[in-house]
């Protein structure tokens, strides 16, 4: 079985940029009801970038209020309705999955800059979400195309908070927990400019997996990258440089967020309560329907879904099923 819309089937002179200006509108109405689009409303994909050995970023044409409301931490559920080879016969291959949000542009192909600013053209919305080949689900979206299909409801979840003039924000991350930091230091940037500091570490297994480097130097103070096998920056993991760092903050002005693995995100925060500051982690748990139906994607007590997945440090500590490993 085949979609009768799919890229095998589109003549040459086919106009992917109508077709996305359309599946735009229709997204901005549902956006608008209620804030959210309930039901995965599809959208072809715009561009694909390659960011590392097995990551690229998957770009989409999205309502201008949709990305303006989005808030770092919060995530989508991201459908791919039919295979890389075009069928929808592989069973889980075209599952849901649910991803954060890891960057957010205006395309301004085809404008003319010397009357834009008099036709007030500014250009379309992409919102690109970094992906990363974990298996079979995360391993299709890392091979599609330009031009196939990807369906997205959301945003659903809980946010970072919003960090103060004259603060520290302190942003840990391990492997694809990139994306939600580098949206906290996008936001944080763009609201406050330089009346907050932030400083990021990056850990990745090896050089060749590292990404999102050159995002985020432009927009920390400081950004210290670190590998297991220490083919890149300093051999080890993102806790070795933390320490230092933690010491030379003042621990009442100061936030630190951390996405990635539990078992790298329990002992950054337990440093972090040890020095009595402020911190948030941005929960990856198994999450099929993200409307606290399945109960799945249980923590503690809590749902991921809909009470994370950004929950506090010292809560996540004291629950028994965190810091471990999970399917």
């Amino acid at each position: 079985m085949t979609l009768s819309t799919s890229p095998n089937t589109r003549s040459a002179d086919f106009d992917l940029q109508k077709l996305a200006d359309v599946c735009c509108e229709r997204m901005a109405k549902e956006f608008n009801k209620s804030g959210k689009i309930s039901a995965p409303i599809p959208l072809p994909i715009m561009e694909i970038v390659h960011e590392a050995e097995s990551v690229v970023t998957v770009w989409l044409q999205v309502p201008e209020e949709l990305a303006t409301s989005y808030k770092a931490g919060q995530f989508f559920m991201c459908w791919n309705p039919y295979d890389a080879e075009g069928g929808m016969s592989r069973t889980n291959f075209n599952s849901e999955k649910p991803y954060s949000v890891g960057d957010i542009k205006i395309d301004r192909t085809g404008i003319d800059e010397n009357t834009a600013a008099d036709e007030g053209k500014v250009g379309n919305t992409l919102m690109g979400f970094t992906i990363k080949d974990l298996g079979r689900q995360s391993g299709e979206l890392t091979r599609m195309s330009k031009g196939d299909w990807l369906a997205l409801r959301g945003p659903f979840g809980t946010t970072f908070p919003t960090p103060k003039s004259g603060s520290t924000l302190i942003l840990v991350s391990g492997g694809i927990g990139s994306t939600p930091m580098h949206m906290m230091a996008k936001e944080a940037r763009n609201k406050l400019g330089d009346r907050v500091n932030i400083h990021a570490i990056m850990g990745f297994r090896n050089a060749s997996e590292a990404h999102y480097v050159q995002r985020m130097e432009g927009l920390c103070d400081s950004l210290t990258i670190t590998t297991d096998d220490g083919t890149q920056g300093i051999h080890g993991y993102p806790t070795q440089p933390l320490e230092e760092l933690l010491q030379g903050v003042d621990s009442d002005n100061c936030t630190l967020l951390t996405c990635g693995p539990e078992p790298m995100m329990k002992p950054v925060l337990e440093m972090a309560v040890t020095a009595d500051i402020e911190c948030y982690a941005a929960m990856e748990r198994y999450l099929p329907c993200a409307i606290a139906v399945c109960g799945l994607c249980m923590v503690g007590d809590r749902l991921t879904c809909r009470q994370g997945p950004v929950m506090e440090g010292g809560w996540l500590l004291q629950q028994s099923d965190f810091g471990h490993h999970h399917g």
